[in-house]
């Protein structure tokens, strides 16, 4: 059963390419001639947010990873295993 964290929530690949759809179909449907709120831009910057989000997660779980193998890596060196 999988966690429902925002980690293993943004590390699906529904996550991107719900983000990459909201982008294109945003960007599709701006109409740069009216004057109140565009939906085509809010759905372009909401894509634009949960493809960000979805990199900086992934980012950040492989720093974390690195960070890990890291310390395991001198401490196994430091211990001569």
């Amino acid at each position: 059963m999988s966690d429902d964290t925002l980690t293993a929530l943004s590390q699906r690949d529904e996550a991107f390419w719900i983000g990459l759809a909201l982008l294109l179909g945003g960007s599709l449907l701006s109409d740069p001639s009216t004057t109140g709120p565009d939906l085509g831009a809010i759905l372009a910057a909401l894509g634009g947010v949960v493809l960000t989000v979805r990199i900086l997660v992934a980012v950040f779980s492989l720093l974390e990873t690195t960070a890990l193998a890291g310390r395991v890596g001198y401490r196994e060196g430091r211990n001569g295993e």
